[in-house]
């Protein structure tokens, strides 16, 4: 299977590859997260200027910050960002907020926030996971209570990917109702990140990740604030959800960094031979190319249904997600197995192979759950998929 590309749509594809390929430094290094100020500065430069060529939201009207083109279009330019592993450090509001806005905000809502951040403008954080709830949205507890113009949030979020640098906005679902099934009950808000009454609790991560816990006491947020209807925040959130997964960026950087990899191998000799003329080598090296050929035609595909959707309806289902799950971590614990005991040497060892990237990968590879679970996903997939009937 493949997917043919129309002539303007290559166009487009080189246009943003060379803009890449001349407009990044030499020494730029893919699978870095933005831990320090000086790296999320460089890349919230490299986002505005993406930003002023309408490439961060390209699906978007004009009046907002985009270029009005399609969902394909639109992918081709997140397929070749993704090689480049051009990090955004406003990718929530990208992937998450500004869907949300665009999907379900009221027009002063979108004239107000879209085009800051299609600019690059700000900073946004996706605070759902609480200490009770993650994958089960519905078992959220941060309350939110309506008092006069205003809702007062009292609760807690938790492992909340933050950033070296002050969020300007949190993306935020909260309870309103109490009601069974509990999901009925919750609402989408956007929340000034300086709210006063709302904290901030660092908790360093894996590969030198932020996340934060985020407390809210007596925080009063004003009614303007909420997008979409009362108590639906939980169906517009999944439908947002589908656009953070249909994201053809993963896959093209998880071939560029095994296109490093087999160039490692093939300059590193071990036993007086090159890596790469080892049957295991070739082998693992070629089942990884073959799994993640098969996650981008999965991501295509989706692509393709949203593109479609006018004539065919919703998407029916998604094999990105889970494909992009089940591949991670086994394609980094493979390099690691080949890299042999080196693999373990953390950045900064001298004796570390590929700067310790592989290690530092692999600690991020452990941890499946945003976005969902995989087990939550093969549940979806069964549903929509297969359409097989729920255990009663």
């Amino acid at each position: 299977m493949d997917f043919g590309f129309t002539e303007e749509q290559e166009k487009l594809r080189k246009e943003v590859k060379d803009y890449f390929i001349n407009e990044l430094p030499s020494d730029y290094k893919t699978g870095v997260f933005p831990c320090s100020e000086e790296l999320v500065a460089f890349l919230r430069e490299v986002e505005s200027k993406l930003g002023k060529k309408g490439w961060i939201a390209p699906g978007w009207p004009k009046e907002y910050g985009g270029l009005n083109l399609g969902e394909i279009e639109r992918d081709i330019i997140r397929e070749e960002s993704g090689y480049w592993d051009i990090f955004w450090p406003d990718v929530i509001g990208i992937m998450m907020a500004g869907p949300a806005l665009y999907l379900f905000g009221t027009e002063e809502q979108k004239k107000r926030f879209l085009p800051a951040i299609a600019k690059g403008e700000a900073i946004w954080l996706e605070c759902f996971t609480e200490p009770n709830a993650g994958t089960d949205e519905g078992s959220m507890e941060l309350r939110a209570v309506a008092d006069g113009d205003d809702y007062v949030f009292n609760g807690q979020k938790c492992f909340i990917t933050t950033q070296p640098i002050k969020p300007d906005y949190l993306y935020t679902e909260a309870r309103t109702l109490d009601i069974e099934p509990k999901h009925r009950g919750l609402t989408l808000f956007l929340i000034p990140a300086d709210t006063p009454g709302i904290t901030y609790n660092p908790l360093p991560a894996m590969d030198n990740r932020l996340t934060s816990e985020i407390f809210f006491e007596d925080a009063r947020v004003p009614k303007e604030y909420m997008i979409g209807e009362l108590n639906r925040g939980f169906y517009h959130a999944m439908t947002t959800l589908e656009f953070e997964r249909a994201n053809t960026g993963v896959p093209a950087r998880l071939k560029h960094e095994l296109h490093e990899f087999i160039q490692f191998c093939r300059e590193t000799k071990r036993n007086g031979k090159p890596l790469i003329d080892d049957p295991y080598v070739r082998d693992t090296l070629a089942d990884i190319a073959v799994r993640i050929e098969v996650l981008r035609l999965a991501l295509w595909r989706t692509s393709w249904r949203f593109s479609e959707r006018e004539r065919l309806g919703p998407l029916d289902y998604d094999l990105g997600g889970l494909n992009g799950k089940e591949i991670v971590a086994p394609m980094y614990e493979a390099m690691m197995n080949i890299l042999g005991l080196y693999g373990q040497l953390k950045t900064g060892s001298k004796w570390a192979q590929l700067a310790g990237s592989i290690e530092r990968k692999w600690e991020v590879s452990r941890s499946t759950h945003p976005e969902g679970t995989i087990e939550a996903l093969k549940i979806v997939l069964a549903g929509r998929g297969l359409g097989l009937p729920r255990r009663r």
